[in-house]
């Protein structure tokens, strides 16, 4: 049984009417957008999402994680509140309301009712969730996502909606506009985004790009001859229709009706209108996702048989070789000549200069094995069977993103004694050699 939203659009506002349609059509498998391998979980009621480095709560604000699964009941808010809902969870004080643009990023659209990957988010309701987004063309509104059906909409800031909250770990989270500074031009009709290595035409199918702006009318077609437009545009011949999820990520959500909601820096002469994804909606044969840049939202409640814009994408290479991490470490010391049994703190950072993430990133303390007092270690460095070596658990480290640990010893004999810290990671890092680092600490009597 598939259910539809339909929406009736008038003065600026969305006003918002449901009807619940009986259909007989077989349901559509689509490819799963939020796989449960593109996410670490990191054992504490929260999971990481390594494509963007987010870490989000897996409980909605008024459930309780008991280890297997989210219990009781989601609080609802109206929009006001919600923006002001924090946590201090799993260690973290930084837990806040996500952006519009970082929380369709955890949209299942190979499910519905609810369209959320439910064993990285179990018992989540179906009903849409406040993002601390406001919608820019009317103060009376604010943007939201309905993990019922999963499409992206805004509503009025009086009704209550559950929350999730997320934390953006060690990276910068997922910002409203995309910058033109987030993309490299290659002067060739293309534009790489840096986060997510995608390489998109800057011209809608039909245009051309005449080395300043994209030049002639848009073609439209229906959601199946869509899905057949190719392009030779900079000699590659793997272009393709875009996913819900990633043509979402060009929306710029600092502008509003009538749009085009896109930097038309990066992509000029971008007419006002929905643009058709590759995303299939799996609720109904007859419906498809598209991305409509004359308001910003994302909807299922599109007909094949209608005719909308495509813009092209492809996998850029960083993307077809795999976003890779690569760890380096330094080790610092308080000072490096002490005395017998006095105090000296030992500062281990780990860095990931690599592409991607990090996956359980541990760095690794090693002491003399004799001699050695620990005066204190934090909470998440867990000592061998020796008391000599720690190990200390990072948990998910972004691209270009540090952290640090430090462990207080003293020595009850005196010589020159080595100290050394190494990272690990479950991921494929790109360069082990930088992973040590060691210092020379001189003991006097």
């Amino acid at each position: 049984m598939a259910k539809r939203w339909i929406f009736l659009m008038g003065c600026g506002l969305r006003l918002m009417t449901v009807f619940l349609l009986l259909s007989s059509v077989s349901p559509v498998f689509a490819v799963p957008t939020t796989p449960t391998s593109d996410f670490t979980d990191n054992g504490d009621g929260t999971v990481t999402h390594q494509k963007t480095g987010l870490t989000w709560m897996r409980c909605s604000l008024g459930q309780t994680w008991t280890g297997t699964t989210c219990s009781g009941t989601a609080q609802t808010y109206t929009y006001a509140t919600a923006k002001k809902q924090t946590a201090n969870f799993a260690g973290y004080s930084d837990w806040r309301l996500p952006n519009i643009a970082e929380l369709q990023t955890i949209v299942e659209r190979d499910n519905y009712y609810p369209a959320i990957n439910t064993e990285l988010f179990p018992n989540t309701p179906d009903d849409a969730f406040w993002s601390s987004s406001p919608y820019v063309g009317n103060a009376n509104v604010a943007w939201y996502v309905n993990f019922g059906g999963g499409f992206v909409s805004y509503g009025y800031r009086g009704n209550a909606f559950p929350v999730r909250l997320v934390r953006a770990s060690q990276s910068l989270g997922i910002g409203l506009a995309p910058l033109t500074t987030d993309f490299t031009d290659n002067k060739d009709g293309t534009v790489t985004h840096k986060s997510t290595c995608l390489m998109w035409q800057r011209c809608s199918v039909g245009q051309t790009w005449n080395g300043s702006t994209c030049a002639g009318s848009a073609s439209t077609y229906t959601f199946d001859a869509a899905q057949r437009q190719s392009s030779p545009l900079a000699g590659y011949d793997d272009w393709r229709v875009p996913t819900a999820n990633e043509l979402a990520r060009l929306v710029d959500y600092t502008k509003a009706y009538p749009g085009p909601t896109i930097n038309t820096t990066l992509f000029p002469n971008t007419i006002s209108n929905a643009f058709w994804s590759s995303s299939p909606y799996v609720g109904g044969t007859d419906y498809a996702w598209g991305v409509n840049f004359d308001y910003g939202y994302v909807n299922y409640d599109y007909g094949r048989n209608l005719a909308f814009p495509v813009r092209l994408v492809r996998a850029s290479q960083c993307l077809v070789i795999g976003l890779k991490p690569d760890l380096a470490t330094t080790l610092s010391a308080s000072t490096d000549r002490v005395q017998l049994k006095q105090n000296l703190t030992y500062t281990a950072t780990v860095t990931n200069q690599g592409t991607g993430a990090a996956t359980n990133a541990t760095l690794i303390f090693y002491f003399p094995p004799r001699w050695t007092n620990t005066v204190s270690k934090p909470a998440d460095c867990e000592t061998d069977s020796t008391s000599y070596s720690y190990r200390c658990h990072v948990g998910t480290l972004a691209a270009g993103a540090s952290a640090s640990r430090a462990i207080t010893v003293n020595f009850a004999q005196r010589g020159a004694t080595s100290i050394g810290s190494l990272a690990l990671t479950d991921s494929t890092d790109s360069d082990k050699s930088n992973n040590l680092s060691r210092l020379i600490t001189s003991i006097t009597p």
